[in-house]
């Protein structure tokens, strides 16, 4: 009977104290775990004096920060003035010389039509002064051969009769061209005997 059930070891006196011992050993070991693992994830900071002095310290870099960007901000404002004024002079001066050329082109402009005016006035004036002139020489033209021919028609209206003058005009003529056909011996032999003789009818020419 022995053999068959062994006897169970029971635990001495004070047990109960051991296990207990024991548990809390366990307990204190998980716990001791658990802060070092929360102090790893989340470390001390320390907060006596550097929070204080990192703040102020942050806090003038900050400052510093501003005062520097408002500086720069100052010195590209300025260079910007600086630059704009540079632009409206340069824009000024450009102004300027456009004008100055406009004025000079105008000048050009005014005396190159002044010319043109000019020009064409003494064509002008030039045209009707030749015409003129030449009306003039040819109405004196005119007027001396219209005086020439008076005077010639005067002076052989006045020599002989009647039939010299034809015999004169027809010696003049001479034989008219086409006109070789027709036989004109006897019309002149009778022109030839009328010539000289102031009692022929006709001798004295046109009366009124």
């Amino acid at each position: 009977m022995a053999d068959k059930f062994p006897e169970i070891d029971t635990p001495a006196a004070g047990g109960d104290d051991d296990y207990e011992d024991q548990d809390k050993q366990v307990f204190q070991d998980d716990e001791d775990e658990e802060i070092n693992e929360f102090k790893e994830q989340f470390p001390e900071v320390d907060t006596k004096a550097q929070p204080s002095g990192i703040s102020v310290t942050k806090g003038a870099d900050k400052y510093d920060d501003d005062d520097d960007e408002f500086e720069g901000f100052e010195s590209s404002n300025g260079a910007a003035k600086e630059l704009n004024l540079s632009e409206s002079q340069a824009i000024k001066e450009w102004k300027q010389r456009r004008d100055l050329e406009i004025e000079e082109r105008e000048k050009l402009n005014s005396k190159k039509k002044e010319e043109i005016i000019e020009k064409a006035k003494s064509t002008i004036d030039d045209f009707y002064e030749n015409y003129n002139s030449k009306r003039d020489n040819h109405q004196k033209e005119i007027l001396s051969e219209q005086e020439k021919f008076i005077s010639k028609r005067d002076d052989f209206l006045k020599r002989g009769t009647l039939w010299d003058r034809v015999n004169e005009l027809v010696t003049e003529v001479g034989e008219l061209p086409g006109d070789e056909s027709r036989d004109k011996t006897r019309f002149k032999e009778l022109l030839t005997k009328l010539k000289g003789k102031e009692n022929v009818p006709g001798a004295g020419g046109y009366q009124e």
